[in-house]
């Protein structure tokens, strides 16, 4: 799922439209990774003795795929945000800040104690991947917009061709 490089320059939309497609594409991945997770932990609450092993092997699979995703939706639309004045070097900053936040919840959850409680990991994941697709779908409201990711800034003030 790592974005390429000669990817971006791709298809006849021009760069920033192939990098918001890919991010989407990924997010569509991440959704389903992150509802397989809801499901698990449904299954694994009722349990007296949930199974140890499936749940920390899903939230390492979590991890690495988002931890990548992340690197590559900054590699991608970073820069294109940071490029759209005046405002596209907020967005980029609360966007990374975002991640920032992402990646040490994630990292948490992953260094999860051997000795601690399986049901407040299963708990905590499926905390995790509720808030996860909940900033999914408000990236893909307000920030993944064509309005915003795309080749022909807007400068302000600017006149005439």
């Amino acid at each position: 799922m790592q974005a390429d490089g000669d990817r971006r320059n791709e298809g006849p939309r021009g760069p920033a439209e192939t990098a918001r497609r890919l991010v989407l594409e990924q997010h569509l991945h991440l959704r389903k990774l992150l509802m397989m997770g809801l499901a698990q932990v449904r299954g694994s609450l009722g349990d007296p003795a949930p199974s140890r092993e499936p749940l920390r092997a899903l939230v390492a699979e979590i991890r690495g795929v988002f931890a990548q995703h992340l690197t590559d939706e900054e590699e991608l639309i970073l820069p294109i945000l940071e490029d759209d004045l005046p405002l596209g070097p907020q967005r980029a900053k609360a966007l990374r800040e975002e991640h920032a936040r992402q990646r040490a919840e994630l990292e948490a959850l992953c260094t999860w104690p051997e000795e601690g409680s399986d049901h407040e990991l299963a708990t905590r994941l499926s905390q995790l991947a509720t808030a996860l697709i909940e900033d999914i779908a408000h990236e893909e409201r307000e920030v993944l917009i064509p309005e915003l990711i795309r080749d022909d800034h807007v400068i302000i003030d600017q006149f005439g061709g």
